[in-house]
C-alpha cells in the first residue's frame, strides 16, 4: 500500500509539471474535460439538449432536464428544489453545496441524482455514461452496438478550446427585448450570417404591428418569448392578476401571428424589484417561466454611441466564462444595437462561441433564483 502511494504521488507530480509546461493552470475553477455522452436505460440522450459538463474531473448534469429523462419531476419553493419519482423524494438546497448555475440550468454532480433515486451508472465506453435501473433491457454491449455511430462521432469531435470543453462551455444565449420592429428583418439577417439563434422577448402590440416578420423568426429557429403589453410599471405591476393578464394577452397575439404559444417570459425592467412572490406564483402557476439575464449590454443607455457597450459586453462574457457560467445577454431590438451587432458577433465567433435560443426545458435564470 505504501509503495502504491509513493508511485501515485510521483505520477501526480509528473502530471502537474507537464501541465505547468503546457501553460495549463490546474487550480482554476473552470478547468474542464470533455463531457461524455449520457444514456438513460435504453435511450441515448441528445447532448445538445442535456448539456452536461465536466468540471474538475467531475460530471455535472442539469438536474431538472436529466431528471425528466429519468422519470423524475421537479418543483421549487424558495431555494429548495424538490425532486419526486420512483416512489422517492429528494430535496436540494440551491444555495448550498456542490451546485452551480450554467446557462439558466441548475447543475449538480450526476451521482447526486442517481444515488437519490436508486439508479446505477456504468461506463460501457470511455466517452459514455449510462444511467440505468431495473427498466433497462439492453446489456451495456448491446447498448454500445446500437448507438455505435453516435458514440464514435462524439469521440472524434475536437473541443473548441482546451481547458473549457464542456458541451455548453462555448454557448451564449442572446436575447432581444421590445420587438419586433421595422428593423427586425435586418437583425435576423445578421444572425443568419453568423448561423446564430437568439431569443426574442416581444410586446403584444409590436407583434400585431409587425406580424409579417414573425413567420421568418419561427422558420429560422429563434426562441419566442413574451414581454407583456404595456411596458409600463404602473400597469403591468398593478397586481399579480394584471401581470398575468398582460402575458396571456401577449401570448394570444403571438399565437395569432405564428400559430405558436410560448412559456418564456421576461417582465419589463427585469423581475426585481417588482415581481414579488405573489406575482411569480401567479405567472408560474399558469405555466410561465421567468427569465432575466446575467449580462446587461446597456444598449438602452448608449443609443447615440452604441460602440461604448461593445467592449463591455465582450469582457463580461469572458468574465462569466472564467466563472464557469453561461452568458444570457440582454439587448434590444433597435437600430443602434443592430448597428454594432456584427462587430460583437464577429468577435465572439472568432473565439469559437455558438449562439442558441432559450427553450422550455431549461431551468430559468432570474434575479429571484426562482427555478420554476
Amino acid at each position: 500500500m505504501k509503495l502504491f502511494k509513493v508511485k501515485w504521488m510521483a505520477v501526480c507530480l509528473m502530471a502537474i509539471c507537464c501541465l505547468g509546461l503546457l501553460g495549463i493552470h490546474t487550480n482554476t475553477a473552470g478547468a474542464q474535460a470533455k463531457a461524455p455522452l449520457l444514456g438513460v436505460n435504453d435511450v441515448l440522450l441528445d447532448s445538445n439538449t442535456v448539456q452536461s459538463v465536466m468540471k474538475n474531473d467531475k460530471l455535472y448534469v442539469p438536474v431538472v432536464i436529466l431528471g425528466q429523462k429519468m422519470g423524475i419531476s421537479a418543483s421549487t419553493s424558495g431555494s429548495i428544489l424538490t425532486l419526486t419519482g420512483h416512489n422517492r423524494s429528494f430535496s436540494l438546497n440551491l444555495t448550498e453545496g456542490d451546485v452551480f448555475e450554467r446557462g439558466g440550468r441548475t447543475m449538480v454532480p450526476v451521482h447526486t441524482l442517481t444515488d437519490a433515486f436508486g439508479f446505477a451508472i456504468t461506463t460501457p465506453s470511455s466517452n459514455l455514461y449510462r444511467i440505468q435501473n431495473a427498466n433497462a433491457s439492453l446489456s451495456d454491449a448491446q447498448f454500445v452496438n446500437k448507438f455505435a455511430a453516435n458514440i464514435k462521432q462524439h469521440a472524434t469531435v475536437k473541443p473548441s478550446n482546451p481547458g473549457n470543453t464542456g458541451s455548453s462551455s462555448r454557448t451564449i444565449y442572446l436575447s432581444f427585448d421590445d420587438g419586433p420592429t421595422a428593423h427586425t428583418s435586418q437583425l435576423l439577417d445578421i444572425l443568419d450570417k453568423y448561423n446564430a439563434k437568439a431569443t426574442f422577448f416581444m410586446l403584444g402590440p409590436e407583434i400585431r404591428q409587425h406580424s409579417a416578420v414573425m413567420k421568418r423568426m419561427v422558420e429560422e429557429g429563434h426562441g419566442l418569448g413574451l414581454h407583456g403589453m404595456s411596458h409600463e410599471v404602473k400597469k403591468i405591476y398593478a397586481s399579480p392578476a394584471a401581470a398575468l393578464a398582460e402575458m396571456n394577452q401577449d401570448n394570444e397575439i403571438l399565437f395569432q401571428a405564428t400559430g405558436k404559444r410560448t412559456s418564456l417570459i421576461r417582465t419589463p425592467y427585469g423581475s426585481k424589484p417588482y415581481l414579488k412572490k405573489a406575482y411569480r406564483d401567479q405567472l408560474t402557476g399558469a405555466g410561465y417561466h421567468i427569465w432575466d439575464w446575467n449580462i446587461d449590454s446597456n444598449d438602452w443607455r448608449y443609443t447615440k454611441n452604441p460602440e461604448h457597450f461593445v467592449k463591455t459586453v465582450l469582457s463580461d462574457i469572458q468574465r462569466l466564462k472564467k466563472q464557469g457560467r453561461t452568458p444570457v445577454v440582454l439587448m434590444h431590438d433597435k437600430p443602434s444595437t443592430i448597428k454594432v451587432l456584427p462587430q460583437i458577433m464577429a468577435a465572439l465567433r472568432k473565439e469559437g462561441y455558438s449562439f442558441e435560443p432559450l427553450n422550455n426545458n431549461m431551468t430559468p435564470l432570474n434575479f429571484w433564483n426562482d427555478h420554476r
